[in-house]
């Protein structure tokens, strides 16, 4: 395998997986470790994404704004804060609600809980999701049609925005890739943010849920202010200046 093909191959696994080791590029590239070591240098100084050097590899710097790790990546991070988080969203679902479900780990976390509750009729934008529902019979799962982002599985665009306006439902689930009490809600890309508006305009109630290392962050695009959600559950932990701020602009602010 060429050099250049070596990189792009590094990338795309960093991308994937939001780490890895010198030890398994060197197995899975099939070249000495002191290879990918200079091959690790190299991508240091042309890259352009916020890759840190540790101890045995390289990881993605998630804290920076300008990257968003794909889904496997994301769903290793900060995994006990979302399951908690899921857990206390479920508290919000009654039985026989209709819900919009946004994309993203921490709904994907929800996701497997549903099946706790009855008469769920639920509309997803993401195709991990709708998989997970899949298997539970008791609920009535309906996904938007539009376009898949390969790597991430939400599903965005025109058709899917207009397939949102068509529902209105009891319970709206969103996610976030940043909250900020000045910018609100934001996103780091601009995919899924037509569907998020749309989740946003379509659901009686507002549930936003994102873990504490989201907040303070600022994402390229806004998705929306934080006077449009009713409830935002997120984990202990981050700045409490901007805690305190963001407590006073939603109704129902949950740390747990």
């Amino acid at each position: 395998m060429q050099k250049v093909d070596r990189l792009s191959r590094i990338l795309e696994v960093l991308r994937q997986e939001g780490s890895v080791s010198v030890k398994y590029l060197a197995q899975m590239l099939e070249v000495s470790e002191p290879t990918i070591r200079r091959d690790i240098q190299e991508l240091l100084q042309m890259t352009k994404l916020p890759v840190k050097r540790v101890h045995g590899g390289l990881i993605l710097d998630v804290d920076k704004g300008s990257i968003e790790p794909m889904f496997e990546a994301k769903l290793s991070l900060m995994t006990e804060e979302k399951r908690k988080i899921a857990t206390k969203a479920l508290e919000y679902v009654e039985d026989g609600d209709s819900i919009l479900l946004d994309s993203g780990t921490t709904a994907f976390y929800l996701a497997r809980l549903l099946h706790k509750k009855e008469g769920l009729k639920v509309v997803v934008t993401d195709v991990k999701i709708a998989e997970e529902l899949a298997s539970f019979p008791g609920i009535e799962t309906y996904i938007v049609a539009g376009h898949v982002r390969p790597g991430y599985y939400s599903v965005g665009g025109t058709l899917a925005e207009e397939t949102i306006s068509q529902f209105k439902a009891e319970k709206a689930f969103l996610t976030a890739d940043a909250v900020d009490p000045e910018t609100g809600v934001t996103n780091f890309s601009m995919f899924e943010v037509g569907v998020k508006k749309s989740i946003v305009k379509a659901g009686k109630k507002v549930i936003l849920m994102a873990d504490h290392s989201k907040i303070g962050k600022k994402g390229f695009v806004k998705v929306c202010d934080l006077s449009s959600v009713d409830v935002f559950i997120t984990s202990k932990g981050g700045d409490s200046n901007l805690i305190e701020k963001i407590s006073e602009l939603v109704p129902n602010f949950v740390q747990v």
